[in-house]
Order: structure tokens, then C-alpha cells, then sequence
């Protein structure tokens, strides 16, 4: 009964063991063996050796676990051959932990933290090393070498197993520890520790806590180096935090690119008691240091860092207080972006940039879009294949000169002409395709990055065109003007000489008619200018003006200038600018659908040039008409043949060509209504912007809504 509860204990021992246990082999019949002998053999195995008289190391794989201790078949009772079996144990969990650190010190490319974590675990078999040596030395001092029973207070099986018992739960935690690092790497590898470390067993936490701290070291070195001189160790950048990305040309020679994509933070390779913050920070100022090295060739922002440089260059495993290292990351970060910031704001002059785009791209000085207009247009109103790059370079220059002349010239040379690269599409004019860019190079492109540029461009061509049209709707004032002081010319050389022209009478009310449709249409574009002017442009710069002095670093910089830039193409009605999408309104109208119905409205305001130039020339074909004819009535009368050659022959503006022209310029203004009616049922739905004050100002959009009617107000029918 005893024998069988003893095997029982056995066997249920041997199935509570971990599976890295060794199983040893019972059987055989039992003899009486000396126990100092069995101790021995016992501490020959926990020292890792091949074993002794009766215990034997076996290279045959259990389980995938590797070898075992196997027990000699007879010679040994029930009870001893339990215990001799657990003490085996740590020799196989032994020599499973020095496979594991081969294993990873074996590893291409090599871990630091795995190096660090081999380093630690082998600190930790040096303590058991010297417990096995104590315990060896306590064995043969009291066997005295003889083969006799043991004395008292010698060591027995059960005495070496009270001894071993902890010694047993560290080396199956290391071992557990060096298989979960295994397969992992940097971060990973530390994310992997750190969730053990979180185990509700004491004994795991105690051998898990050192392992950790350990592998900690060559993480925030690493961390120092990256924060104290931007770059990245070879041997542990590709299990850091950060990430350098390579960039394919041309993005290698564009800062804005090397800023935003060159690093990034390998999320993969955070550890967990790294907050998000503090690895934005590290990644914010590592990259800061490396831009200050590689793009604007400055080395100063070393002298500033000195006492945060000691500190973290002391860096240690302490991975549960990580103030230090939040307070040396912040510190740094902060006098390496103000250095920077300093660099782009007053050395390379970002301020100062910013107001020439506003001036000369975004059109805000009036006498400059002025002075461009008139010179260019000559060449604009060629067809888009015929318009010279050189001849509208030559006419900006001249703009320049006449308007901004005080200007600093470095400045000046950044405004260029920009033509479209490829054919220009068939007919489209040299308006469809002008526009002006603004040079940047050096540091100052992370700022205004080639998509920030292109979406100045953009913002210049609706801009552009209103001005355009704005300029044709003067003209088109100015002819109206020019049939009115030809209509009054014609009723004065009526009055003195009493010779008419035939069917002036119906010359006055179009002209009433087309200067409401003008009216009309300039209200439209003054009002559309003031929106855009006053309430979606200046309220954005002021912003950005007085938000810049406040940036923390070119992070925040970039922030506000590419939030401002997107803020006012929203207000444009803009469908987006490069990388950064304008939001939809609510309704399904987005900006997209507003921005066409804008365009269209503009085009048909131009239109209307041509139903109003074509009057305003056939009343003063009138006047020359009638100044022609008075003439040859003087002649004939003087060589006194009255009325000879002039019965017959009264001026008269056809009738044919005033239906025309009033027909045309109902078309133009049906064309413009619809359009305009439709951009304003669009509004509404762009909830995210503030158009109240523009809307209110069409609450009664005008009359006419087709051609017929149009010609009817003009008293064509």
C-alpha cells in the first residue's frame, strides 16, 4: 500500500512538472544505494555535467525539447528516484538555458538587447553556479570521501531538494524568458519581458524584473544617441523606435520629404511603458538635430544641450520611473526646435516669404495685379500655343519694378512666370494658363513644401480669374460708356443739323438694360471678391501671423501654415489641395461640385464682353455713318447739286444686328443666371464654412431666365 501511494506520488509529480521537465525512467527492481552517492550524481546534474553512476545524459529529443536525464534502470528505491529526478531537472532546464543564450548570441543581424538580456542571464547562472559549488563542497565535507552512512546534518536528497526548490522556479522563469525573447527583437523582445514581468508570481516578477532593467540599457542608449546627435546606432536601428525610410529621387533632395517621411516611429518596436507622447518626442527631436546636420549645416545646437546631455547619456534600465527621461528628451527638444526655429524665422527669413506670396501670389497688392493686368494683357488674350514665356516675364519684371522696387531683390527673384509644361489644349487663351510661382530652396521647402506650393497655385488661378473677370467687366464699362457718348453725339448732330439715324431710338434702352446686367454681374464679383478677401483671407493670415511667433517646433510651424493654407482654399470652395483634403458639406454637395458651378458662373461673366463691345461699336459705326453722310450733303450742296448722290442713302443702325446683339446678350445673361443660381443652391450644403453675409447678399437673384426674356427687357420685341 505504501509502495503503490509513493508510486502514485510519483506519477503525479511527474505530470505536475513543466513539459521542459525531464522525465526519468522508473523501473527495475530496487537495492539499497549509498545516498551521499545519489547526491553526488544529483549535483553532477544540476551542475550541467553528463551526469554519474546512475544518472546519464541522453541527446534524445523529448517533446522538441532537447535532451534528458535518464536513471539508472535498478539500484535505486522509489522515493530516491523521485527526488533524484526533480534535481535532475535543473540540469536539463541548465543546459536548455545555455542552448537558448548560444541561440541568441548566434542571431544575424545582432540584437543589443539581446546581447543585454544573455549578459543578465548569465549573471543569473552565476549565482546558481556558486550555490551548486557551495552545495558540492557542503556534500563532500560531510561524506568525508568514505562510502558509509551519512552523518548528521549531512546533505541528503531531500535537504538538496530544499535547497534547489527556488533555484528550480528561477531557471524555468529564465528559460521561459529567453524562448519568449527568442523568436523577437529590440522593442518587441522588451514588450515581451515586460508583459512577464506583470505576472502575479512573485518569484517570475523577481527573476523577470532584473532581466528586463538589463535589456533596458542598450534601449535607452540608443534612445540618447538618437536624441543627443540624430543619428541612428547600425547594430539597433532596426529594432528602435525610429525608423529611418530611404526616399527615392527627387523626394532625397526635397526637405519637406526628408522632414515628413525620412523617420518615422516603428510603432512595432515601442515598447509599452513608453508612452505615445514621449516616442513623438524623442522622434520630433532626433529628426530636429539630424535636419539642423544635413540641410542647414549647423552644428551649434550641440553647446546648448550640455546638462541634458550628461543626464542622458547616463541612461539606465530604469524602466519604471521614466521622468528622467521625459524631463532630458523635453529639455533637449526644446532647445534644438527653438534653434531651429530660429534658423527658419530669422536667419532664412520665413516671415518675410510669406508676406511676398501673399502679396504677389495671393494678389494682395492691388497696384502690382494692376499694373500686370494691363501689361499682359495684350499677350493673354493670345490663343494658349502663341503666348511667350519670355514677353510675360519681361511685363512681370516691369511690375515688379513699378510697384515693389523697395522690395529686398532676393525676394523679387523668387517670382517667376509659370507656364503650364506640354501643349496648352485647344482653344484655351494665354488667361487659362498664366499663373505665378514662388522659387523656395534650402530649409525654408519643409515649410513651404512643393504641395504647399502647388496649392498656392491652385488658390492664384481662381484668384486670377476673378481678377480677370473683375478687369473685363471695367471694360466692358467703359464701352457701355463709349455707346453712350456716341448716342449723345448722334442726337446732337440730329439737333443741329437735323439729319437722324435710323432706328437709334432703340439704341437707349439696351444700353439701360446691359448696364443692369453688368451692374448685376459686377455686384456678383465684388461681392464674391469681399468674401474672399475679407472674410476667408485676411482672418487666416492674421491667424497665422500671430500664431507663428508661438510655435514650439517646425512641427507646429508646418501645422499652421498648411492649416491656414487648407483653411482658405475651403473657404474658396477649393476641392483640396495635395495631401490635404477639404471637407464635404453636408447635403452631398461637395466642393468639388461648388468649385465647377463658381467657374462656371465666371466664364459666363466673360461672355458678356461681346454682346456689349458689339453694340457699343455699332452705335459708333453710327456716329461715322452719320458724320460721313453729313459730309457728302455739305459737298454736294457746295457744288450745287443739292441732295445729289445723298437722296436715299439716310444713316441707320441695321436692326438685324441690334436683334443680335440683344439676342446674344440674353443668352449671356440666362447663361449666367442658371449658373449662378445653381452655385448658390450649392452653398448651403458647405455647412462647414460661414457664408451668411455672402449668401444674404443674393436673397433676390435677378430676373431674366432665358433668352426671350432677355430680349424683351431690352425692348427688342
Amino acid at each position: 500500500m505504501v509502495r503503490s501511494a509513493a508510486c502514485s506520488g510519483a506519477a503525479f509529480e511527474t505530470r505536475r512538472r513543466s513539459p521542459a521537465s525531464v522525465a526519468c525512467v522508473v523501473s527495475g527492481a530496487m537495492s539499497a544505494v549509498a545516498e551521499h552517492v545519489l547526491v553526488t550524481d544529483a549535483l553532477a546534474c544540476c551542475a550541467g555535467l553528463q551526469g554519474g553512476r546512475y544518472v546519464q545524459w541522453s541527446e534524445e529529443a523529448r517533446d522538441g525539447l532537447g535532451g534528458r536525464y535518464s536513471l539508472a534502470a535498478s539500484g535505486i528505491p522509489a522515493p530516491q528516484r523521485q527526488l533524484l529526478g526533480r534535481t535532475a531537472e535543473l540540469g536539463a532546464l541548465l543546459k536548455r538555458v545555455d542552448r537558448l543564450t548560444g541561440e541568441l548570441e548566434a542571431l544575424q543581424p545582432p540584437s543589443v538587447v539581446h546581447e543585454a538580456l544573455v549578459a543578465a542571464a548569465r549573471r543569473e547562472l552565476s549565482s546558481y553556479y556558486r550555490l551548486v559549488a557551495i552545495l558540492e563542497a557542503q556534500a563532500a565535507a560531510a561524506s568525508g570521501g568514505g562510502g558509509g552512512a551519512p552523518a548528521d546534518g549531512a546533505l541528503t536528497l531531500r535537504r538538496l531538494q530544499v535547497w534547489l526548490s527556488e533555484p528550480l522556479g528561477r531557471l524555468r522563469v529564465l528559460a521561459g524568458c529567453l524562448e519568449a525573447a527568442a523568436s523577437m527583437r529590440g522593442g518587441q523582445a522588451l514588450n515581451a519581458l515586460h508583459a512577464l514581468s506583470k505576472h502575479g508570481d512573485p518569484l517570475v516578477r523577481k527573476v523577470v524584473a532584473p532581466l528586463l532593467e538589463a535589456a533596458c540599457v542598450p534601449y535607452f542608449k540608443q534612445i540618447s544617441l538618437w536624441v543627443l546627435s540624430g543619428t541612428l546606432d547600425g547594430g539597433g536601428a532596426t529594432e528602435f523606435l525610429v525608423a529611418r525610410e530611404p526616399l527615392a529621387p527627387p523626394h532625397c533632395d526635397d526637405p519637406a520629404a526628408t522632414w515628413r517621411s525620412g523617420y518615422r516611429r516603428n510603432a512595432a518596436m515601442q515598447p509599452r511603458f513608453i508612452s505615445d507622447q514621449l516616442a513623438a518626442d524623442i522622434l520630433t527631436t532626433g529628426k530636429t538635430i539630424a535636419f539642423l546636420r544635413e540641410w542647414c549645416g549647423d552644428t551649434r545646437w550641440a553647446a546648448a544641450i550640455g546638462g541634458a546631455a550628461r543626464d542622458l547619456a547616463a541612461a539606465s534600465g530604469n524602466y519604471r520611473q521614466l521622468r528622467w527621461l521625459e524631463s532630458g528628451v523635453g529639455e533637449v527638444k526644446r532647445s534644438v526646435s527653438g534653434h531651429l526655429l530660429s534658423i527658419v524665422m530669422e536667419q532664412l527669413g520665413l516671415p518675410r516669404h510669406l508676406v511676398a506670396i501673399k502679396r504677389f501670389l495671393l494678389l494682395g497688392q492691388g497696384d502690382f495685379v494692376r499694373v500686370l493686368l494691363d501689361a499682359a494683357q495684350q499677350e493673354l488674350d493670345k490663343s494658349a500655343r502663341e503666348v511667350s514665356q519670355y514677353t510675360l516675364q519681361g511685363h512681370l519684371d516691369a511690375a515688379l519694378r513699378a510697384c515693389a522696387a523697395t522690395e529686398d531683390p532676393e525676394v523679387l527673384r523668387r517670382v517667376d512666370v509659370r507656364l503650364p509644361p506640354g501643349k496648352a489644349l485647344e482653344g484655351d487663351h494665354g488667361w487659362d494658363v498664366f499663373s505665378l510661382q514662388y522659387h523656395v530652396d534650402g530649409p525654408l521647402g519643409a515649410v513651404l513644401s512643393p504641395d504647399a506650393m502647388a496649392g498656392y497655385l491652385r488658390i492664384f488661378r481662381l484668384l486670377w480669374t476673378i481678377k480677370h473677370v473683375d478687369s473685363v467687366l471695367s471694360q466692358c464699362w467703359e464701352h457701355l460708356n463709349s455707346a453712350q457718348r456716341a448716342l449723345g453725339a448722334l442726337r446732337a448732330a440730329e439737333r443741329g443739323c437735323g439729319m437722324g439715324v435710323d432706328n437709334a431710338e432703340l439704341v437707349p434702352p439696351m444700353l439701360r438694360a446691359f448696364h443692369a446686367r453688368r451692374a448685376e454681374m459686377a455686384s456678383f464679383v465684388t461681392s464674391l471678391q469681399y468674401y474672399i478677401e475679407f472674410e476667408v483671407m485676411e482672418p487666416n493670415w492674421a491667424k497665422l501671423t500671430a500664431a507663428l511667433p508661438a510655435a514650439a517646433d517646425l512641427d507646429a510651424v508646418i501645422a499652421l501654415h498648411e492649416g491656414t493654407l487648407q483653411a482658405i482654399a475651403a473657404g474658396m470652395f477649393l476641392d483640396g489641395l495635395p495631401q490635404m483634403l477639404t471637407p464635404l458639406g453636408v447635403g452631398g454637395a461637395g466642393a468639388a461640385d461648388v468649385q465647377a458651378g463658381l467657374r462656371k458662373t465666371l466664364r459666363a461673366v466673360l461672355d458678356v464682353q461681346g454682346p456689349i463691345k458689339r453694340l457699343a461699336a455699332t452705335v459708333e459705326q453710327g456716329v461715322v455713318d452719320q458724320q460721313i453722310y453729313l459730309q457728302r450733303a455739305e459737298d454736294t450742296e457746295m457744288a450745287g447739286v443739292w441732295n445729289h448722290g445723298v437722296i436715299g442713302q439716310s444713316p441707320e443702325i441695321p436692326i438685324e444686328v441690334l436683334r443680335e446683339v440683344g439676342a446674344g446678350m440674353g443668352r449671356v445673361y440666362a447663361l449666367f443666371d442658371r449658373h449662378l443660381r445653381g452655385f448658390l443652391t450649392l452653398l448651403p450644403a458647405q455647412s462647414h464654412l460661414d457664408l451668411g453675409s455672402f449668401l444674404s447678399r443674393f436673397e433676390q437673384v435677378g430676373g431674366g431666365g432665358d433668352a426671350a426674356s432677355g430680349s424683351a427687357a431690352m425692348g427688342m420685341e
